[in-house]
């Protein structure tokens, strides 16, 4: 009698095979079923690399989590809090006022610089008796409630030019921001995403305004 080996399928090699795939010898089982485990292998390897660029893709270029260093954004953020940032948003549109960003300054550490944008490229902005004045008017609606008691470099005008932004952290009178040669003003290239959400502490855990 014949031997033969077979599995179940949805295709037929022999008239009298319905619902079955059978085979002549052990040999051709064995080289069917490497085929398929390759096929497998090659689906499985193609979707973790597609996983692993998106995932690079992803971090690099849409959102990514950052750690919040230092008091100087007190009381909106917190040190080691966990926040995201959308590295995309001013791709598509522009630096608003207030704006809470992540800045990468370029002759510092890796670590990401949190601030509130203030100043415009186009206007000058100064600090007079402990307001913040742009082309000589006093921001009212500026969300920092402590009146700023070190003007530093915007005791004088500072006109900013294109791409140019000038920054200033909420607790602003424990923050190194624009008003020190430190800092100074921040150009767009620098700005890296704006920090929109508070991930981590989960008790705190929401929109940044």
């Amino acid at each position: 009698m014949l031997r033969s080996f077979f599995r179940c399928g949805m295709k037929k090699k022999h008239k009298n095979a319905i619902g079955f795939q059978f085979y002549k010898n052990r040999a051709e089982y064995k080289k069917v079923n490497l085929k398929k485990v390759m096929r497998e292998l090659l689906n499985w390897f193609i979707i973790l690399f597609s996983a692993a660029v998106l995932g690079y893709g992803f971090v690099t270029f849409g959102i990514q989590t950052v750690h919040v260093n230092g008091p100087s954004m007190e009381n909106t953020l917190y040190a080691d809090d966990v926040v995201l940032i959308n590295k995309i948003i001013y791709r598509v549109q522009s630096v608003k006022r207030y704006d809470v960003v992540a800045i990468k300054k370029m002759d510092r550490d890796g670590y990401f610089e949190i601030k509130r944008v203030v100043g415009l490229p186009g206007e000058t902005v100064q600090i007079v008796g402990g307001k913040v004045v742009i082309d000589g008017m006093v921001l009212d609606d500026i969300p920092i409630e402590d009146s700023i008691m070190t003007a530093g470099l915007a005791a004088n005008p500072i006109t900013l030019s294109d791409n140019e932004y000038f920054v200033l952290g909420d607790n602003v009178n424990n923050s190194e921001d624009s008003r020190y040669a430190n800092m100074g003003t921040i150009m767009k290239s620098e700005i890296k995403g704006k920090v929109f959400y508070r991930l981590l502490p989960k008790e705190s855990k929401g929109k940044i305004r």
